[in-house]
């Protein structure tokens, strides 16, 4: 089954549409739908936008489909005829796949991705020299999600891998802000599975390069914060919260990395409360997280990274860091039987 296919079948079930109601709203037979899902056929783009619209998927399913779907299918095929524009269509499908996970879930979104990683790797073998640097990179923006995806669910070993593979491809595209998230996943990886010193390294060594977008930086100054917090430095903590709001004053929000479209400033916010927990300042935490809870779009608000916040502040008991306890990290190649949430 295609990632169009499986994105598909998703939305319309979500919807409470069966095939021929949606077939009978764009116009098509019962069997084209069904050929859809199955990944037997695939639709042209105005038909993905019809599709799109009756289902009211916000673009997740056109922005899968190529504008020329037979051309880019055959320059992933074929060494030196990858160009940039199937280049953005492996970055734009990526982006779209998060936004439909913010309004379902990881595990939902996983053999998407997967799909989706493993073309971007196939179409970096592939292309011509000029383009290896923008082609990897996008390798590695695939790769680190599929990364994410796995610790979402648990599987601690694959994450791992995948992580670190991405890496090694953010360094060869040598792009400050492909470098930057990828080495910010690393290191919350390290930081959730609770090595604290490593992950508040990686975390400094993402943040680094003044090239990459201040968003990305003010919020690694505020992981590393909170990292920090849990190794017991908490003057370089504090140090560290400062730079994070020093930093949030430069950004420019209307130009984002791609793929960043969650970095708000109430997003940043309540990524800086999050640090206080780890403080052990629970009031403050509690409103700065709140406060930055209501200022992010209502859109933001719906996604399970978002709420999973305002759950913990919410809980009668005082809200956690949602950091693995020692009892359940074990060795670090051991897969968990209780999948952890994403935090993005």
């Amino acid at each position: 089954m295609t990632s169009f296919g499986r994105t598909l079948r998703l939305l319309r079930r979500r919807a409470g549409m069966s095939q021929p109601r949606l077939a009978a709203k764009v116009f098509v037979s019962q069997s084209t739908i069904s050929r859809f899902e199955s990944g037997d056929r695939m639709p042209g783009p105005a038909l993905a936008r019809l599709i799109d619209g009756a289902l009211g998927a916000g673009g997740a399913l056109s922005g899968l489909i190529p504008a020329d779907p037979d051309r880019a299918g055959f320059q992933a095929r074929r060494p030196g005829l990858v160009d940039r524009a199937v280049i953005v269509e492996a970055e734009s499908g990526l982006v779209q796949l998060r936004k439909l996970e913010d309004t379902s879930s990881s595990a939902d979104v996983t053999p998407m991705v997967a799909a989706r990683a493993e073309m971007a790797v196939q179409a970096a073998k592939d292309a011509p020299y000029a383009l290896r640097a923008p082609a990897i990179g996008a390798a590695a923006m695939g790769t680190a999600y599929l990364g994410w995806c796995h610790f979402a669910a648990g599987r601690y070993a694959a994450a791992e891998q995948a992580l670190d593979r991405a890496v090694a491809y953010a360094y060869e595209s040598r792009a400050p802000d492909r470098i930057e998230r990828t080495m910010s996943y690393r290191g919350v990886l390290e930081l959730v599975w609770g090595s604290p010193a490593a992950a508040a390294n990686m975390l400094d060594a993402a943040r680094r390069d003044t090239r990459a977008h201040p968003a990305l930086r003010a919020y690694d100054a505020g992981q590393q914060a909170r990292a920090l917090a849990h190794a017991g430095e908490v003057r370089e903590a504090d140090r560290l919260l400062l730079e994070a709001d020093r930093l949030a004053d430069t950004i420019d929000f209307s130009d984002l990395p791609v793929g960043a479209y969650w970095y708000t400033p109430g997003w940043l916010a309540l990524r800086q409360g999050v640090a206080m927990l780890a403080l052990g300042r629970t009031a403050s935490a509690r409103r700065e997280i709140a406060q930055g809870y209501a200022a992010m779009p209502v859109e933001h608000q719906q996604a399970h990274w978002a709420r999973q916040w305002m759950d913990a502040i919410s809980a009668d008991r005082g809200p956690a860091d949602l950091i693995l306890p020692p009892s359940r990290r074990g060795r670090r190649s051991a897969p968990s039987s209780r999948p952890v949430r994403s935090r993005r």
